[in-house]
This record gives C-alpha cells, structure tokens and sequence, in this order.
C-alpha cells in the first residue's frame, strides 16, 4: 500500500498534534496504520450490532474487530523509499 502526500500530511499533523514535532518514517507508518485501523473498527461496529440484534454468529466479526485492535502492537510498520507502507499483515473481513 504506498501512502499518497495526504496520507503522510495528515499522519504529520496528527503527530505534530501530539507533541512530535519531526516524525520518522516509522512513526508516520504508526500513524497511518492506527488511523486507517479507527475507521475500519468504525465500520465494524453496525455490523457486529445488525448481527446481534438479528442472533447472527458475530463470533467471525468479533476475531476481525480484536484482530483490528491488536495491529499496531503486532506490527512493525515502515515506508520505503517511495513510501510503500511494509511491516504490516491486515486482517482480512468475514464475508
């Protein structure tokens, strides 16, 4: 996944934010992969609640979402030199 200018801006303001005023590639990969990994458990959430409000099985859903939350501590994520995200395995999304 190679991370466009925006992606890197947004992940140094972010950072900036946080007191890290000249952030290494490294912890802008952190960055990148914690904010991506937000919006995916946001997307989970509904679905996890349609399948227990419907008494589907939310037991795949539910591995995805801690699968999700365990990323950046089971990562080691890195740009390359042309800022291709590497390092990280995402969890893939029950069908």
């Amino acid at each position: 996944m190679k991370l466009l200018n925006g992606d890197i801006e947004l992940a140094t303001e972010l950072l900036q934010r946080k007191g890290i005023s000249n952030p290494s590639k490294s912890e802008l990969a952190y960055e990148f992969i914690r904010n991506q990994r937000n919006g995916l458990l946001e997307n989970c959430d509904w679905e996890i609640t349609k399948a227990l409000e419907t008494g589907s099985d939310a037991t795949a859903l539910k591995k995805y979402r801690k699968d999700l939350r365990d990323l950046p501590a089971n990562s080691t994520p890195s740009l390359d030199k042309d800022n291709n995200l590497t390092g990280v395995t995402w969890p893939t999304k029950p069908e």
